[in-house]
């Protein structure tokens, strides 16, 4: 079994390698593919021209879709609590990534038994970014806060990929779990936008571990966006193969059974606010609710009125219930504020 997962790991880097190199090449011959081309012609160097540019553009999708430089400074600079018992954590992968972590913690009342809520934050900026919301998080809502930095973002090492932070996801869970001060049986995940896709992953690989999922304003998966977008270009009948990061939440969702909220934004100008609520709808949960905030935009939903109210209101009922039954029956399950 061991020499089995060395073989595959020396082939699994070898791949990796040959797609570097094959990136490199693709970039340096281009050009003269394409002047050689429009010298001669020729079939086969038609060929090789698409081929060169279907691998740039394979890697520049991450060009599109991660920001971890924006604002300039937020590789060099994290900025952290002040005043408020806070750590600040590193981990590692099972890849070896070092991670950037902060923990916020609540010592109000009861606090041994507070919740803990993961926060995933979106395809911009780091974690100190999100340090006003998170706060107000500590005190509307009287729980513990554990806020990641994906790899490639704020002080965590590498480079971001869906299936690296799919990695990482799993190694912050990890970390909780080993935490003797922390409640494991009240876990709650929150994902904004690129982060409901990471936290929507973990909790269908982790049903038994979750208590319950808050997503907002997130996207059904990479494609369904792609073909918003790019309407001008029919993406929608590309394969998947062709998509280097997928997040296919939509499928995901099928297998997050726990109770789960859905936040959407209905000004959101960037993720079409019918992916929330299609994603409510394909929840198989028995425990779902749909807050739905008319004035609330792509980044700053958490602003408006009755926000926390509602996260609020949803982590009592997780906790206070017996049974998905029991809780089914005590409000609706949307919630117009």
């Amino acid at each position: 079994m061991e020499k089995s997962w060395m073989l595959w790991n020396f082939v699994e880097r070898w791949l990796i390698a040959l797609a570097s190199w094959s990136w490199a090449l693709c970039r340096i011959s281009l050009l003269p593919l394409i002047v050689t081309f429009h010298l001669y012609g020729g079939i086969i160097l038609l060929l090789l021209i698409f081929i060169s540019i279907a691998g740039i553009l394979y890697k520049f999708q991450d060009v599109l879709l991660y920001f971890p430089e924006q604002p300039s400074s937020s590789r060099l600079y994290v900025p952290m609590p002040t005043g408020i018992p806070h750590e600040n954590i590193f981990i590692r992968t099972k890849d070896g990534v070092r991670l950037n972590l902060i923990l916020i913690r609540y010592t109000g009342d009861n606090s041994p038994y507070s919740p803990t809520i993961i926060y995933f934050h979106g395809n911009a900026g780091n974690i100190g970014h999100r340090l006003p919301n998170a706060l107000l998080m500590l005190v509307n809502l009287k729980v513990n806060l554990l806020l990641v930095d994906y790899r490639g973002y704020g002080k965590s090492e590498g480079e971001a990929s869906e299936e690296g932070l799919y990695l990482d996801s799993e190694a912050v869970l990890d970390y909780v779990m080993t935490r003797p001060d922390l409640d494991k049986t009240k876990i709650f995940l929150f994902g904004r936008s690129l982060g409901g896709a990471v936290a929507i992953h973990l909790a269908s690989e982790n049903s038994h571990r979750i208590s319950a999922i808050m997503v907002e304003n997130t996207f059904l998966s990479i494609p369904h966006m792609a073909s918003t977008l790019f309407s001008f270009f029919p993406m929608r009948y590309l394969p998947l193969w062709c998509y280097k990061n997928k997040f296919l939440s939509y499928r995901k969702i099928s297998q997050c059974r726990m109770p789960s909220l859905f936040i959407s934004g209905l000004s959101d100008q960037l993720i079409p606010p019918v992916m929330m609520k299609q994603l409510y709808e394909l929840s198989p949960s028995r425990t779902k609710r749909l807050a739905i905030f008319p004035d609330g935009t792509h980044n700053d939903t958490w602003q408006c009125q009755g926000y926390f109210t509602a996260l609020e209101q949803f982590i009592k009922e997780v906790i206070q219930s017996h049974s998905p039954a029991e809780m089914a029956k005590t409000s609706s399950n949307v919630t117009i504020i």
